[in-house]
């Protein structure tokens, strides 16, 4: 029903602005004058009628997105356009040596009621636009609620290890180890154990390793702002700690290596462990790109535990290692999700500016949303609320599904079956990516408890077992499945490296290849000693 009376009051407008416009015109008495105003006339609302055709004629044949506006959009103008033309042609009607007949219409009412038409198209899309964002601050509040409903429980803040990461923040904020070369932080490919700014930096940065292994052993990570109401400088704080959460993920692995070339496994175990407690810290918060950087760092977990493993030489060189106190990265990118839901809907109901500071040059910059008449038209028009729930709540339950049951829904779920709405069909792509890296993240930590398995057995017999199968019952209870295609994870051998693999996001075997442009498997190699 409001869309029908917006419909009729913006044809309304425009006819009254076209029949005050031609009684203006036709008081003037030079010809061309009034030929000149024509453009005037018919052109200001023309251009916005065919610029709305055009967008909704391109979301509804390009990209068949939905709710579908194009014949509302096409019918107002061509609505437009035969009023329009009967306004003219009674506006120019004239007897010999008279002005055209516009020039006696009145103007003064028809400004009036053109004012009186233009106010009150304003308040329906105003009260259109206030119904739609206090049903986002209802459902924001909701979805906040089963948010902190699943979320660990509060501790006491000596069981918080976010005070901890914010020392260590502002310590690495002074010094950043610019000067360094080795990898990770650094640009060369190789690593040096010698390099004096590699050993200098470390030196300094003694403590804030040891506090950074205290903050990964605490049970809870709770940042003030994950408290509050999400709001613009929200996102603002967020992203200033996402390249300071993955430095100090990059140091200590920086660490490890150095530990390893100095013979001190156990130490590089430790890092490693501590690297991956970290990741599940910040895979919980509430933005989905923490989620990523926690699973990035993560990934980094395991690349330190790649090199530290074959290092080990006795069992008390693994007992820093707690892969199974770890939880489920699926169900934490699940929770994280639930936070990116409640901010999106918080966003729409709180628009129309969002502040984002840019971490490397510390300049904040501020984005127009959707101010004025213009944000109402597209929240009323393009706002697709129910699509963004939807498929939110489906992935949310995806995540938490083995990758290869979940993928038999995606058709439905990512709309290739579904018309989805402009903002929902944006986000569903990168919503879906981020699912099959959290998968891909899962089964290349079930590939690193085989490792772990792998080298305990090696430190029994002297070698690693020629197959998985070896190790049970006695190292696993059983070989975990892999998640892309629920069969037991694989094992290769090749150039004395023991490889083991998930067959990854495209479900094809290709013997233990490092994933490439999305193609390959999921591996975690282990070096033969």
């Amino acid at each position: 029903m409001n869309y029908a009376l917006i419909w009729i009051d913006s044809l309304l407008v425009y006819l009254l602005w076209v029949a005050t416009t031609t009684a203006f015109a036709g008081r003037i008495r030079r010809k061309w004058i009034r030929s000149a105003m024509l453009p005037i006339v018919i052109g200001f609302p023309l251009l916005t009628l065919v610029s709305f055709v055009f967008g909704t004629g391109m979301l509804r044949y390009n990209t068949g997105s939905k709710p579908d506006w194009f014949f509302y959009a096409l019918s107002l103008m061509v609505a437009y356009l035969i009023g329009t033309a009967v306004i003219l042609h009674q506006g120019r009607r004239r007897e010999a040596g008279a002005l055209p007949a516009a020039g006696s219409w009145p103007m003064l009412p028809l400004l009036v009621s053109f004012v009186i038409a233009t106010v009150v198209s304003y308040i329906i899309l105003l009260n259109m636009d206030m119904a739609i964002r206090a049903r986002c601050a209802l459902l924001s509040l909701q979805i906040g609620q089963e948010y902190w409903a699943a979320a660990p429980a509060v501790v006491s803040e000596s069981q918080n290890a976010a005070p901890l990461y914010e020392k260590v923040f502002a310590r690495f904020t002074k010094d950043h180890g610019d000067e360094i070369k080795n990898p990770p932080t650094g640009d060369s490919e190789t690593f040096d154990p010698n390099e004096p700014e590699t050993i200098a930096f470390l030196k300094r940065q003694a403590d804030t390793i040891v506090l950074l292994r205290r903050a990964a052993e605490l049970p809870a990570c709770r940042f003030d702002a994950d408290l509050q109401d999400p709001q613009a400088r929200y996102i603002d704080r967020t992203m200033l700690n996402l390249n300071m959460e993955r430095h100090c993920a990059n140091i200590l692995r920086l660490h490890a290596k150095e530990e390893i070339a100095r013979g001190h496994a156990a130490l590089a175990i430790a890092d490693a462990d501590a690297i991956k407690k970290m990741s599940r810290h910040f895979t919980q918060r509430p933005l989905l790109i923490s989620a990523l950087v926690g699973i990035g760092i993560d990934a980094l977990g395991n690349a330190t535990l790649e090199d530290a493993l074959p290092a080990v030489k006795t069992k008390d060189d693994l007992a820093e290692l707690h892969l199974d106190q770890l939880a489920p990265l699926g169900k934490m990118f699940q929770q994280s999700m639930r936070g990116e839901e409640r901010l999106g809907l918080s966003i729409y109901a709180n628009m129309p500016v969002i502040e984002w500071r840019n971490p490397h040059e510390n300049q904040l910059t501020s984005v127009a949303m959707s101010g004025g008449v213009a944000g109402a038209f597209a929240r009323v028009f393009f706002l697709d609320m129910d699509d963004y729930i939807n498929l939110m709540t489906d992935l949310q339950k995806a995540a938490t599904e083995p990758y290869h049951l979940a993928k038999q829904n995606y058709p439905q779920i990512m709309g290739e079956n579904r018309a989805f709405g402009l903002l929902t069909r944006i986000i569903a792509p990168a919503v879906s990516r981020s699912l099959a890296a959290t998968a891909s993240m899962e089964a290349s930590d079930a590939c690193a408890e085989i490792a772990v398995a792998m080298t305990q057995f090696r430190l029994d017999h002297g070698k690693l077992p020629a197959q998985i199968t070896d190790l049970v019952p006695k190292y696993l209870e059983e070989i975990p499945a892999d998640l892309f295609d629920g069969k037991p994870l694989r094992l290769t051998i090749k150039n004395n490296k023991w490889i083991i693999y998930s067959v990854g996001p495209d479900g094809i075997d290709n013997g233990g290849v490092e994933m490439d442009h999305g193609k390959g498997d999921v591996i975690f190699t282990l070096a033969g000693p």
